[in-house]
């Protein structure tokens, strides 16, 4: 008798411990690890609304002045004299600076000086013998031959001498110092002002070696640059991507970062025909007139203009993030309406786990296409763009959800999961 009521003791103990083992593994095998696949997978979606659709285009510009002129000398050499300074006005013909020609420009200048009275000794030589043979050839005591032969030598004697005075003329009127200098003083080229207007920049000081602005070799060296202050306007850049929106007499919203109150109203009267690289991204350079001047406007303050563009009320719209190109169209994944979920078997926690392994497993997709579960490609046609949001014309309704992430691409794992 004691025997049999410790069999069926320990028979009890054993089925207690399969009991609690049988537990522990359906919990183990329910219980979630770390994220659920589910939101560890989840995409972005967006619902497609009735909104407004403003076109705008913001970029940072520059205040410049409308005309500015970069003076150079027309001689190399040092810098002997500064007459003015930045901010300083001046007037067409005033003369801003006065540079040294170096050695290889003064013996320029002298053989074009030179050349002048060798090609005027020679004509007035050529001349005298010409009127002399003249007239002994009316007295018959010079031949014919030797009369055309002075005639020819008076000819070249006149054509050097007007080729050496051309010569002359083009260095004299370009303000070089070609004249003979009066006894104990250096030759030394005035450079004007080619206009009215303010120094808005010096970039060479005293004594500094200044190359020609006329050199075949070289761009030359600034000195000053003199520019129209009263008529200020912003140039900018526009990406290659927002040209299209951009038209000629476009209104435009100007700030500065220095006056962030101040506020100007402009129009794009310049658009650049071509495009030009700046850090790797084209750009076209567009001028934007201000309707009205004023004192805050500084050469090269930095300018934020807010170009506004065409704008559509109340029409279908999906972020932007949600337009994707696929064989030339453009789609949208539209997420699939989910199935209603199926009552869960009635029982406790053992018997949903055996039923779990009885039931049939669903057949897997391949793990590239795991998307088309709850995503379908929709072509759809869209029509104004704003920055953060598109009109669509066509193939979506009002209420409809979209990925605005690529649900085709697998997402990166982060190392905390």
């Amino acid at each position: 008798m004691v025997k049999t009521n410790g069999k069926r003791v320990r028979r009890w103990l054993w089925v207690g411990v399969l009991g609690v083992a049988i537990a522990g593994a359906g919990y183990a095998f329910l219980r979630p690890q770390g994220k659920p696949a589910e939101e560890k997978n989840k995409v972005k979606t967006a619902k497609a609304e009735v909104a407004d659709v403003q076109v705008r285009v913001t970029e940072v510009g520059s205040v410049e002045p409308l005309v500015k002129v970069d003076v150079k000398s027309a001689l190399s050499g040092k810098v002997v004299e500064l007459l003015v300074r930045e901010g300083d006005a001046v007037r067409k013909g005033q003369v801003l600076a006065r540079v040294e020609p170096d050695v290889n420009q003064a013996r320029d200048l002298a053989q074009v000086k030179n050349a002048v009275h060798e090609a005027e000794i020679g004509l007035t030589e050529a001349s005298s013998t010409h009127e002399r043979n003249q007239g002994l050839l009316g007295q018959g005591l010079l031949s014919a031959q030797a009369g055309l032969e002075s005639e020819t030598r008076f000819r070249q004697a006149k054509a050097n001498y007007d080729a050496a005075m051309d010569k002359y003329r083009i260095v004299e009127e370009s303000g070089v110092p070609i004249a003979v200098a009066a006894a104990g003083t250096l030759q030394r080229l005035n450079v004007a002002s080619p206009m009215d207007g303010v120094v808005i920049r010096r970039p060479v000081e005293l004594g500094d070696t200044v190359m020609s602005g006329v050199s075949s070799f070289n761009a030359g060296t600034v000195l000053m640059t003199v520019a129209d202050v009263e008529t200020m306007i912003i140039k900018a850049g526009i990406n290659e991507v927002d040209i299209g929106k951009v038209r000629l007499e476009q209104p435009v919203k100007v700030g500065l970062d220095a006056y962030p109150k101040v506020k100007f109203a402009g129009a794009i009267k310049r658009i650049a025909p071509a495009a030009r690289l700046e850090e790797k991204v084209k750009v076209f350079d567009v001028e934007i007139a201000i309707d009205r001047q004023g004192a805050e406007l500084r050469t090269g303050m930095t300018a934020n203009i807010d170009i506004v563009g065409e704008k559509r009320q109340k029409v279908l719209t999906v972020p932007v993030e949600a337009i994707f190109k696929k064989d030339e169209a453009e789609v949208v994944y539209l997420r699939k309406p989910e199935e209603p979920k199926k009552a869960a078997e009635s029982g406790g926690l053992i018997s949903s786990v055996f039923a779990a392994g009885k039931k049939d497993a669903p057949a897997k997709l391949d793990p590239k296409d795991a998307w088309k579960e709850k995503f379908e490609v929709k072509e759809i046609e869209t029509g104004l763009a704003a920055v953060d949001k598109v009109e669509v014309v066509k193939g979506l309704a009002a209420g409809m959800e979209v990925a605005v992430e690529d649900p085709t691409r697998p997402k990166e794992k982060k190392d905390n999961e």
